[in-house]
């Protein structure tokens, strides 16, 4: 038999107590990453005695988030309010054996439990179901781990994008909007279904073929409100002709707003139809 053990599964220790600064017989306490429940005052040399088994304790416990404490939910000794609450920033402490109001501090049965302390945990006991909404931070993700097949996995596109301001030091980033122009009878509208509210910057024709008439045209639009003026197809395929104009009282399209070019033919109108706007609150 092994003959090193120190003291065969322990139910107190006498340690130097993390927080609160002056524990109290009764009050929970934390040492480390250890948690449990003060059987003595501190002592003069700095020293009290604490019970880390699992017990049936009762202790107050404040309802931090707002919505209430229902029996069986995880409680967590806070520092900064030396006392447990459901807020799990904290430190584990155990389970309520017994409801709190929302908001309230009530003096509750809790079952401490033996916390696992700080360290590494086996591979493959957590889950996603155990993180908590938002729970990892751009700190604890490194640089390598972002890589490009991530990102490709992800298939960023403009949803993924932030809303922009005017003057923001940050800058925007563009999203193009491409559309395919048939040669059909006019005038015929295109649309666009715009998933987020966006701010038009540009739009742009490619000639896909070499006839034309001054009557063709593409022009773009918020809806029935436009946008540009027309512009006028050439005679020059694979020609890139742009927007001399933008109205800026139509240049926002709400999100679900509709981005619109009105293909009007004469002869040919036949182009592909690009769009550059970004992001905006």
């Amino acid at each position: 038999m092994a003959n090193n053990i120190v003291i065969p599964f322990p139910e107190t220790l006498n340690v130097i107590v993390t927080d609160p600064a002056t524990p109290a017989s009764g009050d929970p306490v934390r040492f480390g990453s250890l948690t449990g429940v003060a059987l003595t005052d501190e002592r003069a040399d700095g020293y009290t005695t604490v019970d880390i088994s699992s017990r049936v304790w009762s202790l107050p416990v404040n309802d931090h988030g707002g919505g209430g404490i229902a029996v069986g939910d995880a409680l967590f000794y806070v520092d900064a309010a030396d006392r447990l609450e459901n807020d799990n920033s904290g430190y584990f402490f155990g389970f309520a054996l017994e409801i709190v109001g929302g908001g309230a501090t009530t003096t509750i049965d809790v079952l401490h439990v033996q916390s696992p302390g700080a360290g590494t945990l086996g591979a493959g006991t957590i889950g996603a179901a155990h993180l908590a909404a938002d729970a990892v931070e751009t700190a604890k993700i490194l640089n390598a781990n972002v890589t490009l097949a991530k990102l490709a996995a992800e298939s960023v596109d403009g949803s993924k994008l932030a809303e922009a301001a005017a003057s923001s030091v940050i800058g925007a980033v563009p999203i193009l909007y491409h559309t395919t122009i048939a040669d059909v009878g006019a005038p015929t509208n295109y649309d666009i279904t715009v998933t987020s509210k966006i701010h038009v910057v540009d739009a742009w024709i490619v000639n896909l073929a070499a006839g034309h008439a001054t009557d063709d045209t593409l022009q773009l639009s918020n809806g029935a409100s436009a946008i540009t003026d027309a512009i006028a197809k050439t005679a020059t395929d694979h020609a890139v002709k742009r927007a001399t104009t933008i109205n800026h009282a139509n240049a926002d399209i709400a999100n679900g707003g509709t981005l619109r070019w009105i293909a009007t033919k004469a002869t040919n109108c036949e182009c592909e139809a690009y769009v550059l706007a970004y992001r905006v609150a």
